[in-house]
């Protein structure tokens, strides 16, 4: 059997949203959850997630884009990039306030919307997680036939080639990464969610971490987010029959990254 970890991104981006990933923890639907910190709902539903420590990975989804949007952010990062130093110090201010909160460092890093894959701040995120003993989330995937017989191909090609220097870096630092990428989707396709997952998953191996959005739509994720219906499928389904059947048909189990990559007893 193989273990991978299945991750919800956005805890904190609204209430509904933290609600939802609470509930698929305390299911054991869940092997990780990443943290928005910039929004002020998350002095209230961070503190919610400690009965989950130590049984999920908990880590920082490093945040850019609350009020800029992803193009004009990634335009600056590539023509235009501030200094190594001052995206250090923006990472280690949202940890600062993900401790603050939880009472612990974060489990590891990634990137609202992959920010973190962008240049210098790939580097911040590096040094920081070697700093704070977190992982990084990498989002390399082989390119080839099998790509494309998932989701948004495209998209995961653009993710994997932007991942190369992050793995490149996460060598040097001797950071753990997690080995595989799954989960990238466009929301445009209108397939049942459970096709997508189950082709999602389909040959995914030890390591591998699937992403993942569930959620309650509110009023406050209408304001933030364009995604809310989509949101509320993944949730239904992750809560239901199907889900645990089609781990168990592909011939894999949840972890966090330790156990992920790390031998286990026979």
């Amino acid at each position: 059997m193989k273990h991978i970890i299945l991750c919800a991104d956005d805890y904190g981006l609204s209430p509904g949203v933290s609600r939802g990933i609470r509930e698929l923890l305390e299911r054991g639907r869940l092997s990780a959850t990443s943290c928005m910190v910039v929004y002020p709902e998350f002095s209230e539903e961070g503190p919610l997630l400690k009965p989950f420590l130590g049984s999920a990975d908990i880590g920082l989804h490093f945040t850019m884009t609350a009020k800029r949007s992803l193009p004009f952010v990634a335009a600056e990062f590539f023509l235009h990039p501030p200094p190594v130093s001052k995206m250090i110090a923006a990472v280690e201010e949202q940890v600062g306030e993900f401790s603050d909160v939880l009472g612990k460092l974060p489990d590891y890093i990634d990137g609202h919307q992959h920010v973190h894959l962008l240049p210098v701040l790939r580097e911040a995120v590096v040094r920081v997680a070697s700093r704070i003993g977190a992982y990084v989330r990498d989002a390399s995937e082989p390119i080839g036939a099998a790509m494309w017989q998932r989701p948004a191909p495209l998209e995961s090609t653009y993710l994997s080639c932007l991942s190369r220097p992050l793995s490149k870096l996460a060598r040097r630092w001797n950071v753990a990464t997690n080995r595989g990428f799954r989960g990238a989707r466009n929301f445009r396709d209108t397939r049942p969610f459970r096709d997508l997952f189950r082709s999602m998953i389909a040959g995914a191996g030890d390591g591998c971490l699937v992403m993942c959005h569930p959620g309650y739509a509110d009023s406050l994720l209408a304001e933030r987010d364009e995604v809310r219906e989509a949101r509320e499928a993944e949730l239904r389904y992750f809560a239901g029959p199907d889900f645990p059947r089609d781990l168990r048909d592909h011939d894999l189990a949840l972890c966090g990254l330790a156990d992920s990559i790390e031998p286990r007893a026979a």
